[in-house]
């Protein structure tokens, strides 16, 4: 089977969409990204019924093959897809394996299960691609990415290993863990040598970094005492698929220009704090 064998498929999320459009689907994918959301509705503030009401009819009268949803906000979406006896897929990716394993999933869900191979391979190589380039022996500073800034949130998840990956040691965060809000003592005793946000909700570089240097206790922090404070894309960081790579990559020269001797140089994938 190919691509051409499904011809109506509604994407709920951007990223899947992105994935799709890789295995060689464009106009046969409808998003209604919308409906997206990265964090789940609150018991304070959950979606009200003609939210759902709303999603369900939109993508019945498609007549979908597939109907693709992403990350816990999108479960009962999921749920009411399945019970209206739609084809769908719910994925949760929360480890570089299960991002890996997510290409795989659709690519059998869609018909296309070589190129996903072929995707999914093409991950893989990015992440050793990225162990390889971090020099033999060189030092791996303490690196501290945050998600939220309203309470401070460190993610875990992919996060731990895809940072490794570009030759950090990460804050201790287990990955189970898909995040946790984090105490001031906490980043006292780790004391990070570079502080990477990639805030949620915010757009490419919007968030300013210079925000750290207001907060109560942070300046006696040696990222921040040295301005190793950045912003990098958030959807480079916060959502699956091959964008991973290329959020690793910022990351990675971030750390060769402040710890391996890399030539300093400008990228349109990240944002230094001002001094």
């Amino acid at each position: 089977m190919n691509s051409q064998s499904l011809h109506r498929i509604v994407s709920l999320a951007p990223p899947l969409t992105e994935i799709l459009g890789y295995l060689g689907f464009s106009h046969q994918v409808t998003e209604m990204g919308d409906y997206f959301d990265e964090l789940p509705p609150t018991d304070e503030d959950p979606h009200p019924e003609y939210w759902y009401t709303m999603a369900e009819e939109r993508v019945m009268s498609i007549r979908p093959e597939l109907v693709l949803t992403l990350f816990p906000a999108q479960w009962q979406l999921h749920r009411r897809f399945k019970e209206k006896g739609l084809n769908a897929l719910h994925l949760d990716p929360r480890s570089l394996r299960d991002v890996e394993d997510c290409f795989n999933l659709i690519g059998k869900a869609s018909g296309t299960v070589e190129e996903a191979r072929q995707l999914a391979l093409d991950f893989v190589g990015g992440l050793n691609g990225l162990k390889e380039k971090v020099p033999g022996g060189v030092y791996r500073p303490k690196l501290y990415c945050e998600e939220w800034n309203q309470p401070p949130t460190v993610p875990g998840g992919w996060y731990p290993d895809l940072m490794s990956a570009a030759g950090t040691h990460y804050f201790p965060i287990l990955s189970k863990e898909f995040r946790r809000e984090i105490r001031l003592e906490e980043m006292v005793m780790f004391d990070p040598e570079i502080i990477v946000f990639a805030i949620r909700g915010s757009q490419g570089l919007s968030f300013n970094p210079n925000d750290c240097l207001k907060r109560m206790g942070w300046g006696k922090i040696s990222a921040v005492r040295k301005r190793h404070l950045y912003t990098v894309d958030p959807s480079l960081l916060n959502l699956p698929g091959l964008r991973l790579i290329e959020g690793a990559k910022a990351v990675q020269q971030i750390v060769g220009q402040s710890f391996w001797g890399w030539p300093l140089a400008t990228s349109p994938l990240f944002r230094k704090v001002i001094d």
